[in-house]
């Protein structure tokens, strides 16, 4: 089962669904992406949809923007409560904390966000939305300067974020105040089984320009990456799922693990995998689609997968808009492909209506690594008209 939703829904996984007759929920998005790609989708009625909901469904959803439907019309009560305690990232918090027992964090109210005093923070610390996607509304804060910017900029930026998408996907009503969590991060597509053991189907290093950086611009993931902490990750989401009790549910998890192997969650992203269908990312890598291996309820065949593929680099790249970005009249694509050895995909988007300009793939030797180096960097405006 799968719902298809605004913003974006790729051919990739109109053409997996239409391949296996999947039953897609008939709303305008599948329809329009019936149109547009040609897909034969066997489209099923809000009813029907939601009578296959309350049975025990393996769901699938492209975009949190399904999550309103869901909420309202699935009648799965058991369902909707288990996607609010991962979207809740404070109650999230609280179910993990016997894990993680002396973690700060701390949930604020915009009006008790515009009085805290930064004396009152552990620091370094993160400000985000309780409710929140795509690293909309995070702030890395480190001394007073930062924290009176971000609590400015919370006020600004609600605005913004209730135009682009509905509240069960961006809330500005509540804050979450918590611990900087340190080491590498992780971009963890992964689902727990009817058994509720967790299967991972890809793994992307999440990299930064800067500790300061919290952008999405760059993700890869690698031979060396899978084969290092497919094992390790696993046994931690069993671990974790043994106080979550997840069956027949996708999650797209972020997570740091600092030099001692200590693994701690940041956020997960319920019924789906890397948003905007960059999840992608594994059928262009490793040839499989990571929501082929949910919604069919198998495991990727990773010794096939990585044959031949060491020493290669297979990125993500969130080609977001630089801050205080004045209005865009074009964006030179094909300029962005010839600085890039070997474009694996590209996909635009709609940058007047979005954050960002689109999502490129590429496949770069881990070697020679210098084109990834520079546009992590790059505030993208040599690109920009």
């Amino acid at each position: 089962m799968i719902i298809l939703d605004e913003p974006y829904v790729s051919p990739e996984l109109a053409a997996y669904a239409a391949a296996r007759q999947e039953s897609v929920l008939d709303n305008a998005t599948a329809r329009a992406c019936a149109r547009e790609y040609g897909a034969a989708l066997n489209l099923v009625s809000d009813d029907a949809f939601a009578a296959l909901c309350r049975g025990a469904p393996r769901l699938y959803t492209c975009s949190e923007n399904a999550l309103e439907w869901v909420y309202k019309k699935s009648g799965n009560n058991a369902l909707v409560e288990r996607i609010w305690r991962l979207k809740d990232k404070a109650a999230c918090r609280d179910l993990l904390a016997p894990l993680y027992g002396d973690f700060f964090f701390r949930r604020v109210t915009p009006a008790e966000l515009a009085v805290l005093p930064f004396e009152e923070l552990k620091v370094p610390c993160v400000l985000k939305p309780a409710v929140g996607f795509f690293s909309l509304g995070v702030y890395s804060i480190e001394n007073a300067a930062q924290w009176e910017a971000a609590k400015a900029a919370v006020t600004e930026d609600a605005a913004r974020w209730s135009e682009q998408y509905p509240p069960e996907v961006v809330g500005g009503g509540t804050f979450l105040l918590e611990e900087y969590i340190q080491g590498e991060e992780y971009a963890v597509d992964v689902y727990f089984d009817e058994q509720g053991r967790a299967v991972v189907c890809d793994i992307l290093r999440h990299e930064f320009s800067s500790a300061a950086d919290v952008s999405d611009r760059l993700y890869y993931t690698s031979r060396e990456i899978i084969e290092s902490r497919l094992t390790e990750f696993e046994a931690w989401f069993n671990r974790v799922n043994g106080l979550l009790g997840l069956r027949n549910f996708p999650v797209h998890v972020e997570l740091r693990r600092d030099d001692k192997g200590r693994i701690a969650p940041i956020e997960f992203n319920p019924l789906r995998f890397a948003g905007w269908c960059s999840t992608d990312v594994s059928l262009f890598a490793w040839g499989f689609h990571s929501y082929g291996c949910f919604l069919e309820g198998r495991r990727p065949d990773w010794e096939r997968a990585l044959a031949g593929k060491a020493g290669k680099l297979y990125t993500l790249m969130v080609l977001n808009k630089p801050e205080n970005c004045s209005p865009v009249q074009s964006f030179d694509y094909d300029a962005l492909r010839r600085d890039f050895g070997k474009v694996l995909h590209l996909r635009p988007c709609d940058f007047r209506r979005f954050s960002h300009f689109g999502f490129l793939f590429t496949e770069t030797p881990a070697d020679r690594r210098e084109e990834l180096d520079r546009i992590i960097r790059s505030d993208l405006t040599e690109y920009m008209q």
